[in-house]
């Protein structure tokens, strides 16, 4: 990854929190589209093979619906899976700068695996023009035709297992870039993960991977539902005893995903280090944890009165249930990170002075006498009184006392009953310093 490691620029403070806002935004469209994908590749590769065992028609067509309901446009793929993975990656190789986690690494490799299995899934999406009308009257075909479904069903075939190498492919890419979200906030695993497969067999990353897999199949069902039960749906081409199939079938799933959810929240949260906990990340964590216990209820009163009335509650819900568990571990990255978003905000004041200098623009000196001409000079001067003291009766105190001088200018108290107090000039500290030694210098020269 030494392309990135030179493209990446020190940032400002201000720059990092735009960095983070862009990988939480990067997160959002990512995960419930890589939630969705897998779900959907699932069921489908489930369903087809149904088809085929029993000669199915009604299977082999929900098959065809579930993948293409997420492979329905090329661009889909580009806008939701490879723009938003190119940008974590990026925006982890700026805030991670300087450190052994290579987070934007893994994520590299993540992002390869994905685009593969993205090329296998649209190409087990295409096997479905090839269909072959099942029929019992073969007999009486030309050796032409014979010869024309023969080819079909080996295209039937490569395509089929370009499906099932495409969900292999994927899992890999989501194990990658769970492990690799993981390390981004495990600060105590940074030094210590060396290589690839030192981040691969961790348990943090078997949780949030087993994690990732239970959420797919709850986002999946959902949406399922949602996309089949929803008023006016467009989806009328089954009948309703198999539209009832595909309902239970649905809401058992989800039942058991949402149930399973619950417990490896609760297990990501122990499993976490110290350095990565906070109010926030448990506070997300029982907000999810109720969202959840009420997307679990409806889940199961449908199921058990065999409707679909929730359905768009259940997805909002569902939505919500995701974005919130990308807070959570965005609080987790923010608190573990703090001492390298310092290091990383003092570099850049260093690369900027040095920018600067190298432009010849330097710092502007602070002028004292420019600073006594333009405040104090209404008030004091050497030799008489106006408003305060003279300076030669007040300097004498502070003769090789700069640092008290500079104190009194940054924040003045009544000293003599005399003269009214001082007003606070609302200096800076590299001003008051200025100003003290202006005053203590010129003094020494008075006769």
């Amino acid at each position: 990854m030494e392309f990135l490691d030179k493209a990446i620029l020190p940032q400002s403070d201000h720059h990092m929190v735009l960095i983070k806002y862009l990988i939480v935004v990067a997160f959002v469209l990512l995960i419930p589209y890589l939630s969705l994908l897998l779900g959907n590749l699932t069921y489908s590769l489930y369903f087809r093979k149904r088809a085929i065992r029993e000669n199915n028609e009604n299977f082999y067509k929900l098959s065809e619906d579930l993948i293409e309901m997420i492979t329905f446009n090329k661009g889909v793929a580009f806008a939701l899976g490879i723009v938003p993975m190119l940008s974590a990656m990026f925006g982890f190789a700026q805030l991670l700068n300087q450190t052994n986690a290579s987070v934007h690494g893994y994520l590299f490799i993540s992002l390869l695996f994905l685009f593969n299995a993205l090329l296998l899934i649209y190409s087990y999406k295409n096997g479905f023009l090839f269909k072959i009308k099942v029929s019992d009257e073969n007999s009486n075909l030309t050796d032409i035709e014979k010869n024309r479904i023969a080819k079909q069903e080996r295209a039937l075939k490569i395509f089929g297992k370009s499906g099932k190498y495409g969900i292999i492919l994927l899992l890999i890419s989501i194990y990658l870039f769970c492990g690799a979200v993981q390390l981004s906030f495990d600060t105590e695993r940074w030094e210590s993960v060396g290589n690839i497969g030192e981040m691969v067999f961790s348990f943090n990353a078997l949780v949030s991977f087993a994690q990732f897999i239970i959420s797919a199949f709850l986002i999946t069902s959902a949406m399922i539902l949602y996309r089949y039960f929803r008023t006016n749906s467009e989806v009328s081409n089954y009948s309703d005893e198999f539209k009832s199939y595909i309902r239970d079938f649905v809401l058992l799933r989800g039942l058991l995903a949402s149930i399973l959810l619950l417990l490896f929240i609760v297990l990501s949260v122990m499993m976490r280090s110290k350095l990565s906990l906070s109010y926030g990340v448990f506070g997300y964590s029982v907000f999810a944890l109720c969202l959840i216990l009420i997307v679990s209820s409806l889940f199961y009163f449908m199921l058990k009165e065999s409707h679909t009335k929730y359905n768009s509650s259940l997805i909002f819900l569902v939505i919500v249930v995701v974005f919130v568990l990308i807070i959570r571990d965005q609080y987790s990255f923010d608190v573990s990170t703090k001492k390298q978003f310092a290091v990383l905000a003092a570099n850049y004041e260093t690369y900027q002075a040095k920018i600067n200098e190298q432009l010849g623009i330097g710092e502007v000196p602070i002028s004292g006498a420019d600073i006594y001409n333009g405040r104090c000079i209404a008030c004091h001067t050497f030799d008489k009184k106006i408003v305060g003291p003279p300076y030669n009766s007040t300097m004498p105190k502070y003769e090789g006392k700069k640092d008290l001088l500079v104190k009194y200018i940054l924040n003045p108290v009544k000293v003599n009953p005399d003269y009214p107090a001082m007003p606070n000039q609302g200096l800076k500290p590299k001003e008051a310093d200025a100003i003290a030694e202006y005053l203590l210098t010129t003094y020494k020269k008075m006769p």
